[in-house]
């Protein structure tokens, strides 16, 4: 009877709840005699006697060569992603409102093909601009490998589609202000389309666009303000709201 109490609060919510099943199953199990107990008992014991448990530990630093590492507020793995995909969108629609000759051309994405993050044409230029846009660069041998070779695949996918077009591809990281403060040791990751390779200001320079900021801080102020519009509930948006620049306006005259 009073083995079965025991067992019942240990099960119990709270407890599961505070954490404490792990502490109150260690030294209560020796009261158990069913067979599952003896297992878990021995499956908690298993990671308080395991060495590479035992030397872990954490690590709460943002990697400086990621997004993230801009942004002020803790974003979980799902928000990093939404937040490459809000940069894909707004610079879309920046570059559209100020380069008139641009033409997005990106079509609906269609399982089994690769998506394209930017396309546009220049029709008068003859010129198609494609680009990969990542929040990440430094990732490890094989998702270098991958993502150049979507690129490469992609760009020759396109000259062979648009043979009267000029082709111009870009990887371009969304950290980075610009291509001189990426590590070469990250460039040298993308040896296939190194040339490629650029940060956001080169990007916009290289479509036609002017690039809104003079330098990171600036960025880095847009970012944040663009994860707190993506995140925050009503009450931070307002305020992220009022500490955006002022717009000038322009006279008529």
């Amino acid at each position: 009877m009073y083995t079965k109490k025991i067992e019942k609060f240990i099960f119990s919510p709270l407890v599961q709840q505070l954490s404490l099943y792990p502490t109150l199953l260690r030294y209560h199990t020796p009261h158990f005699t069913t067979f599952r107990n003896k297992m878990q008992h021995q499956i908690y014991s298993s990671i308080d006697s395991n060495c590479y448990v035992g030397q872990c530990k954490t690590n709460k630093k943002k990697d400086k060569h990621s997004l993230s590492y801009l942004i002020d507020r803790d974003l979980s793995q799902s928000d990093c992603i939404k937040i490459g995909y809000g940069i894909e969108n707004v610079m879309k629609d920046y570059i559209l409102l100020n380069n008139a000759k641009l033409q997005n051309i990106k079509p609906k994405n269609k399982k089994g093909q690769k998506e394209k993050d930017h396309l546009f044409k220049d029709e008068h230029a003859k010129t198609i601009f494609y680009a990969e846009l990542k929040s990440n660069l430094n990732l490890d041998t094989e998702k270098c490998k991958s993502t150049s070779e979507k690129c490469l695949t992609l760009e020759k996918e396109l000259r062979e589609e648009n043979p009267e077009y000029e082709i111009k591809m870009f990887l371009v990281s969304n950290r980075h202000f610009s291509r001189n403060i990426i590590p070469s040791n990250i460039i040298k990751k993308y040896s296939t389309v190194e040339n490629n390779v650029v940060g956001m200001s080169e990007y916009f320079q290289k479509i036609g666009v002017e690039f809104p900021f003079s330098g990171e801080d600036e960025y880095r102020h847009w970012l944040n303000y663009l994860a707190d519009k993506m995140f925050s509930d009503a009450e931070e948006a307002a305020e992220a709201a009022e500490a955006a620049p002022t717009p000038v306006e322009v006279g008529t005259g």
